[in-house]
């Protein structure tokens, strides 16, 4: 039985839903929940500074964090919590893959809860490979998350 769940969420279409499904579970199992985003590593922009506003990272961090915020105050409203039951947001620079299978198992969580696709043109291509990739090397339980089919 899981004692902490990360759930990775990348601000796409299915975050709200992605969200609402994390806090489900945690308030069913009682346990921690804790919400991850994964920023781009500004290296990932190399060649294209002059053209990102400074302090777009910071802007992207707060934008994502407001979102997150909402998203759980309305999961709370859907499914209320259990006294004491806390949320806490976290954040990573680099590749989502890397970054979700790293803060999982550094922060001893047993479960992690993803999308089944990302939302970029990219991973559009190559279909679930944040999520294939944190499959097949998290050190925990992988549960990828996809609409229609909830359990809870």
């Amino acid at each position: 039985m899981p004692k902490k769940i990360l759930v990775a969420v990348d601000m796409g279409k299915l975050s709200e839903q992605l969200v609402d499904y994390g806090h489900s579970v945690a308030s069913r199992l009682d346990v921690e929940v804790s919400f991850l985003h994964v920023l781009p590593h500004p290296t990932v922009w190399k060649g294209f500074e002059k053209w990102i506003p400074e302090g777009a990272l910071k802007q992207a961090k707060e934008s994502a964090e407001k979102k997150i915020r909402y998203y759980i105050r309305k999961a709370e409203e859907k499914f209320p919590d259990l006294p004491g039951h806390e949320h806490k947001i976290i954040f990573a620079e680099g590749n989502p893959s890397e970054e979700i299978i790293k803060t999982a198992k550094e922060g001893d969580y047993n479960l992690v809860i993803l999308g089944y696709r990302g939302t970029s043109t990219i991973e559009g291509m190559i279909v679930g490979s944040t999520a294939s990739n944190v499959t097949r090397y998290a050190h925990c339980s992988v549960l990828i998350f996809r609409p229609g089919f909830d359990v809870f």
